[in-house]
């Protein structure tokens, strides 16, 4: 039987994780899958239904090659596949995509494994598929990327590298959240009072990551040499709420699949800092009680698209 650590009524059967230098925190199992798969479809009726993609890119003349930052288990990358199979499509990620989701993938997709931080601009790039091959200079029309808030630690770097490797004419849309928790219809944060938000905050600043990933972006991408296309705010709700009708699915999904995993992730985040033991167990108690604690809690998503001139 596989051993659990258990805080307050919440079960964190032992997980497995990826082997990276990444401060990414969360797991690569099966259970990690179907959370993915969960909050992608939730994400897309967020953002109106239809497609997870809201960059002009079907009226592009056309698009030859594109990346999946962060694929996951690749279904945004299966979708743009199709969306244009004459084009090759990179699912790249820290971990294996599911052997499921290859195995019934259109041909134009290529899998990678990789971290795009590690691109050496300094290399001549070569055609083996890697990081460096997918980022080569002016080589690609299109970059998508959504929710690397708790893997990517180089916000600058990432969008140098996504700039560099777009040609003219290329877009780039990252879609992101900031780690701030707003109050329904009021500017308030509550999360500006709670003791482990804090921490975390403290955590992710240690290790270069960005806490305002989402309403950042744009002002990186702009001094990375791109023209900035449209900036759109949604709201990420942890808990569903009658104000927020595209974003019930999202909060009764948070609420089911990834509260319960939260205590992980804490331990991880924390366990970096030296918090560990009882103090880090109130914390834990704390982060469940307030993540579900008033109807229609919520983080800003942010969907910004920029353009290579």
């Amino acid at each position: 039987m596989v051993p659990a650590l258990v805080v307050g009524n919440y079960t964190d059967v032992e997980r497995h994780y990826h082997d990276s230098s990444s401060p990414y925190s969360l797991p690569n199992d099966a259970i990690e899958h179907d959370r993915l798969d969960t909050q992608a479809a939730a994400i897309v009726e967020m953002l109106g239904g239809g497609s997870p993609f809201l960059a002009p890119i079907r009226s592009m003349a056309s698009i030859c090659k594109a990346v999946d930052v962060g694929c996951g288990t690749g279904i945004a990358t299966v979708e743009m596949a199709r969306l244009f199979p004459a084009a090759t499509v990179y699912g790249l990620d820290l971990s294996r995509v599911p052997a499921a989701v290859v195995e019934r993938a259109p041909e134009n997709v290529t899998w990678a494994t990789g971290n795009v931080l590690e691109v050496d601009e300094h290399l001549e790039p070569t055609d083996d598929g890697g990081v460096d091959a997918i980022f080569a200079p002016d080589s690609l029309d299109y970059v998508f990327s959504r929710l690397l808030i708790l893997g990517l630690n180089n916000w600058p770097r990432y969008c140098k590298t996504a700039a560099r490797a777009l040609r003219s004419g290329g877009i780039i849309e990252i879609q992101d959240v900031d780690w701030p928790f707003h109050r329904v219809a009021t500017s308030e944060q509550p999360s500006s009072k709670w003791e482990w938000h804090q921490q975390t905050v403290s955590a992710m600043d240690r290790v270069g990551m960005s806490t305002r990933a989402g309403s950042g972006a744009a002002a990186l991408l702009e001094a990375a040499g791109l023209e900035i296309v449209s900036v759109q705010t949604f709201e990420f709700s942890w808990v569903p709420a009658p104000t927020a009708p595209r974003s019930r699915a999202l909060g009764r999904y948070l609420q089911d699949k990834f509260v319960p995993q939260f205590p992980a992730l804490l331990r991880k985040m924390l366990g970096r800092e030296g918090i560990v033991g009882a103090e880090l167990e109130r914390l834990v108690k704390q982060a469940l009680r307030d993540l579900s604690s008033e109807e229609g809690l919520y983080q800003i998503y942010t969907v910004t698209v920029a353009r290579k001139p």
